[in-house]
């Protein structure tokens, strides 16, 4: 194991779900030795039972793999755009755990079943749930952990995910392009506001990732492949200079 984040307490939203950037963060902060708080809602959205989340038995088998390489790892749940959730989840990993030193803000998304339409046919419900869940999320999990991170006197490092959506928006999905965008926005408010509590916040804008989000027969791939000519393949080829997504582990 090495030792960059050795008893460092660490939150990650949107752990738990297998081939994702919250899961494989998760396992770096584990191997770097930090104590690992895995958030996440392990069930499917009330107004969305369609659209695709990690469950239970996946949060806790993340929990099982950071315990398998030696980490104090523990499962809270939450919906992240749920104010009174997300404090009472932190809370809990104060008490657990200790004060949260690190957060990465991994949790969000949008495809089919959830905000995956043309800006005509997207519904406010669905809009309003993917500004919610990446937007509002991020911000709530934020403030309650800069609180416990200002209370301990220590400091902190948050890292929230963005994306190339909320750089350049993407088509059919304007929701999660105006969420992402948003996060870039208010990361730099946090950065400035907390900067005096040494608190340093940064956004991160992965492109294509090959997880469980953008893989073949998903909505993402299917949407290439009726926009553009020759599809998703083509469509990699042209953007992305390598020619192939980003790996989640």
């Amino acid at each position: 194991m090495l030792s960059g984040f050795t008893d460092k307490v660490a939150v990650v939203t949107g752990a738990a779900r297998p081939r994702s950037i919250g899961r494989a963060t998760a396992l770096r902060l584990a191997a770097e030795g930090a104590k690992v708080a895995c958030l996440d809602i392990a069930r499917p959205y009330d107004d969305f039972p369609e659209y695709a989340v990690a469950n239970a038995d996946d949060l806790d088998e993340i929990v099982a793999q950071l315990r398998d390489v030696g980490s104090e790892a523990i499962a809270v749940r939450a919906d992240v755009s749920d104010e009174t959730q997300v404090d009472a989840a932190i809370a809990e990993v104060v008490d657990r755990l200790g004060p949260v030193d690190l957060l990465a803000n991994v949790a969000g998304g949008s495809g089919a079943g959830m905000g995956a339409a043309p800006l005509l046919d997207l519904t406010p419900l669905e809009f309003q749930r993917v500004l919610d869940v990446n937007l509002v999320g991020t911000w709530l999990v934020s403030r309650a952990c800069a609180r416990t991170m200002i209370a301990a006197g220590t400091g902190g490092r948050i890292v929230n995910t963005s994306s190339q959506a909320g750089k350049v928006g993407w088509p059919m999905i304007g929701a999660y392009s105006a969420a992402k965008a948003g996060v870039i926005s208010i990361t730099q408010v946090m950065a400035q506001e907390w900067a005096e509590h040494g608190i340093l916040v940064n956004a991160v804008c992965p492109g294509t990732v090959d997880t469980d989000l953008v893989n073949p027969n998903n909505f993402f791939v299917d949407i290439m492949d009726a926009m553009e000519s020759g599809g998703f393949d083509a469509w990699m080829g042209r953007e992305i200079p390598i020619g192939r997504a980003a790996a989640s582990r």
